[in-house]
């Protein structure tokens, strides 16, 4: 059964009225534009709100003379294009009733009317202080950036000031274990002793310290030299001897005599020292530890293993 026309008509107008009642209370600034980039329609209090203007101000006015003049271009580029792009999204300034600008984001969709006419749909809001927050954080980044940088540049200094004075004591104090050991007591020696598991420890953490302040400057290069590995691994374990003998563990090796390799020494030295170093600390006493090295066409396979409790997993 068809309606009463009049009871459609009520009906539309009541529909009208509620999306009005919907769009006059929105947040954001809802406008739509014609085909010459003038207003034809704004809702009411979203624009009184953010612009200061009733709807009657700018009612048949062009939008143009509402966009900074610096912002003009990429807000009319699309109408100028023939609306190649049916949708997009722009940060501008516009200008305010009392005259200063506005920043807004705004995101346009371009449709047809029920006459066969384009025009352009536009939702903007105000920005200004989300962009404000911004600005903030990215000053507020620089800032600590750069005290980041001038912490590790004085980590980094200081480290490097101490490792010349540590590597003389961890020298002298390996030294003395290694050749005069039988010229001093028994107290003598635990001091001796103990100076030497000290500066190791030292040793190993300045060189730690260092390279998480390179890599956190971005200045963690790799100096690529010839070495032979088969050197750089009895260097390391000559290093560690005495530590390992105090504890009575066997250190067994199987390497080749010469192996050239282009490598950064010092990072493999790092790696090896602190593999072997956890092999000695968590082997028992009269424990084993074996190093094997598999040379390879293309790779270097390096393997320690000890009688320890191992990790589980």
């Amino acid at each position: 059964m068809s309606l009463n026309p009049k009871m459609n008509e009520k009906r539309l107008t009541k529909s009208e009225e509620k999306y009005k009642l919907i769009l006059d209370n929105a947040n954001d600034l809802i406008i739509i534009f014609n085909e010459k980039f003038q207003f034809e329609y704004a809702n009411k209090n979203p624009l009184l709100k953010l612009l200061g203007y009733s709807v009657e101000e700018l009612i048949a006015k062009s939008g143009a003379d509402f966009i900074h003049p610096d912002d003009r271009e990429k807000i009319l580029k699309p109408y100028l294009d023939g609306f190649e792009q049916s949708e997009g999204s722009v940060e501008a300034r516009i200008k305010h009733k009392l005259g200063h600008y506005i920043l807004v984001e705004s995101n346009g969709k371009m449709f047809i009317d029920k006459d066969g006419k384009q025009k352009v749909l536009i939702i903007t809001r105000d920005i200004t202080e989300r962009k404000r927050a911004e600005k903030i954080i990215i000053e507020e980044n620089k800032k600590l950036i750069e005290l980041s940088k001038i912490k590790s540049e004085l980590i980094m200094r200081a480290s490097h000031e101490l490792k010349t004075p540590l590597s003389s004591i961890y020298g002298a104090s390996q030294l003395l274990l290694t050749n005069f050991k039988e010229q001093f007591g028994e107290k003598a020696l635990g001091f001796i002793e103990m100076i030497y598991r000290g500066s190791q420890k030292l040793k190993q953490l300045i060189e730690n310290i260092l390279d998480v302040s390179r890599v956190e400057s971005g200045k963690l290069n790799l100096n690529l030299r010839e070495e032979n590995l088969v050197d750089l691994i009895n260097d390391c374990i000559s290093d560690l001897k005495y530590w390992a003998d105090k504890r009575n563990i066997y250190v067994k090796v199987e390497v080749p005599k010469e192996i050239i390799l282009e490598i950064d020494k010092i990072r493999i030295e790092q790696v090896f020292i602190n593999l072997l170093s956890n092999a000695i600390k968590f082997t028992p006493p009269k424990g084993n530890i074996y190093i094997n090295l598999i040379e390879n066409d293309n790779w270097i396979e390096i393997s320690i293993k000890d009688t320890g409790i191992g990790l589980t997993t």
